[in-house]
């Protein structure tokens, strides 16, 4: 395992996988008496958003593990789609509060930013393709290289 080979989308995927699972033990919504958690205030939707999480780190584990970049970027995609649904989830569950909720509290802020992270992060991470900076040569991981050999130039046989 190389955390070399992350890019920036991985790790952002990465701090957003770690928020959404930390903010499902914090207060979701304020209901009076008591605050309730993400894992007391939702029937479903909670275990969604975990499962979200897990294949999102898996996604890093896959990208660290990996020497060619096929499978990451394979699995970027299909963490991107996961990423916006988890999204979409959450935001419903901002703007349409439970039916005893009478406030918001910062772990349902902190689940929203997790999932947009995710989504954005996984984009991204689509989208780099590691070229090689001028003078600096890399392999397909990104890891440094040697330079290529030179082109030997060969004359025109002659008719």
């Amino acid at each position: 395992m190389d955390l070399r080979r992350l890019r920036s989308g991985e790790w952002v995927i990465a701090l957003g996988a770690i928020g959404l699972l930390v903010a499902l033990f914090l207060p979701f919504y304020a209901t009076g008496s008591a605050d309730a958690t993400g894992w007391e205030s939702f029937a479903a939707i909670d275990v969604i958003l975990a499962l979200v999480a897990l294949c999102a780190l898996a996604l890093v584990v896959v990208t660290a593990a990996q020497r060619s970049p096929a499978l990451p970027i394979a699995t970027d995609s299909l963490v991107c789609l996961l990423g916006v649904f988890a999204l979409l989830l959450v935001l419903v569950r901002t703007v349409n509060l439970p039916g005893d909720a009478d406030g918001r509290e910062p772990g349902l802020w902190l689940a929203l930013a997790g999932a947009a992270a995710i989504a954005v992060g996984s984009a991204f991470a689509m989208r780099d393709e590691r070229l090689s900076e001028g003078g600096r040569h890399t392999d397909l991981t990104g890891r440094p290289a040697p330079p290529p050999q030179e082109i030997e130039a060969i004359p025109a046989p002659r008719p």
